[in-house]
């Protein structure tokens, strides 16, 4: 009998030692949660930063201005995880039973539409020109400026194949008709296989019931659009035309003086620098304004974006391809400095600058202001955005 109860007594033991061990080998180890590192754009929170298989884990991200917010992404193993929602700032997800590694996605501005933008910081500068400039207009009185706060502009300009993208998404028809304000439409562009007969065949056209891109020119600046397709365009991505003074400061690149262009050594502008009239160059060595027609190799069209160096900013095109409406009514300079100028409150003609595609070198100077009625739509007016 006593052997017995000595017996119970060991298997008891044994089983008591059995089931200790039996529920630490099935306690679940805590694994660590790596974030991916975020180099600009926002911040990253991840709460617990290890967890068990089967813990709710919480993902917090945190938008920079003007930036956007473009989804989390949690793997594990190579495998993707499941997260709550993965477009929200605040989402979760359940820890697998495996170390996972957390990323999320930030978006420059206009970056979603496909835009890619460069920051144009914030400074202090003369804009326009001197009278003793070569070719000099009247109304491009030299003048300071100051804008107080940096922005982002589209390093391109506006292509087709992204403008047919908005006609379509808000449902503009063949006629290329849209909304403006409360009350009323205006044209946003004309098909380029619909004027000058077909002449200048290298921008949108109605095709198969929709807008699309002239095959082979997708890549280059829309054409033939209005000051109001600009701007609604503008809109539709959440940003804005740039002002006038923007755009020059921005055309100018961070360059010392007012010299009269913004890209390279900043006095001339020739042949291999941007699309425009060749034959018609213009060299400040050689007195300004050239003219030689034995220059071979005009193209008689837009080029693709970015074919040419950019300006110091990284922005292309902005001398040449095609003039950029930007948001301003045209008018003289005002008196004295100015603070983040808009131009007037109304009027009857929208600055374009720039230069285009058929300009003469002379045309492309940084302080060129050109003007046309809002509706005006030609074959070397195009645009871009800024944020």
């Amino acid at each position: 009998m006593r052997n017995y109860y000595l017996a119970s007594a060991f298997a008891l033991l044994l089983s008591s030692v059995c089931f200790q061990s039996c529920d630490d080998d099935n306690d679940p180890v805590a694994h660590g949660i790596e974030v991916a590192e975020v180099e600009k754009g926002g911040t990253v929170t991840v709460s617990p930063m290890e967890a068990k298989s089967g813990d709710v884990v919480t993902l917090t991200a945190t938008v920079e201005e003007k930036w956007e917010f473009g989804g989390w992404k949690v793997t594990s193993n190579d495998k993707d995880v499941e997260v709550s929602d993965a477009s929200a700032l605040q989402a979760t997800f359940v820890m697998p039973d495996a170390p996972v590694t957390v990323s999320a996605e930030f978006l420059a501005p206009g970056q979603k539409f496909g835009l890619t933008t460069v920051k144009i910081p914030a400074g202090t500068r003369m804009l326009g020109s001197e009278p003793t400039e070569p070719s000099y207009y009247k109304d491009e009185k030299l003048h300071e400026v100051t804008l107080t706060k940096d922005f982002y502009m589209s390093a391109y300009e506006v292509t087709n194949a992204q403008f047919a993208e908005f006609l379509n998404a808000v449902n503009v028809g063949e006629d290329g008709e849209g909304p403006v304000g409360e009350d009323g439409t205006e044209s946003y562009l004309y098909a380029s296989d619909k004027r000058d007969n077909a002449q200048y065949n290298f921008g949108v056209i109605w095709a198969g019931g929709k807008w699309a891109p002239v095959e082979g020119f997708e890549e280059h600046p829309v054409i033939y659009v209005s000051w109001y397709g600009a701007d609604a365009y503008a809109k539709w991505v959440g940003g804005a035309l740039p002002t006038e003074a923007q755009w020059e400061y921005a055309c100018r690149g961070g360059q010392e003086g007012n010299l009269p262009f913004g890209i390279g050594d900043g006095t001339k502008m020739v042949k291999g620098m941007a699309q425009f009239y060749i034959y018609d160059y213009y060299d400040l060595a050689e007195g300004g304004r050239k003219v030689d027609p034995d220059i071979q190799g005009y193209q008689a069209s837009t080029y693709k974006v970015g074919s040419f160096e950019p300006n110091a900013y990284g922005l292309y095109d902005m001398h040449g391809n095609v003039y950029e409406w930007v948001a301003d009514w045209y008018d003289n300079y005002p008196e004295g400095s100015l603070v983040d100028p808009v131009g007037p409150e109304s009027g009857r003609q929208r600055i374009v600058r720039g230069g285009g595609w058929v300009n003469s070198g002379r045309e492309l100077r940084s302080a060129v202001r050109w003007y046309s009625r809002p509706t005006t739509r030609l074959e070397n007016y195009g645009f871009r955005v800024v944020f």
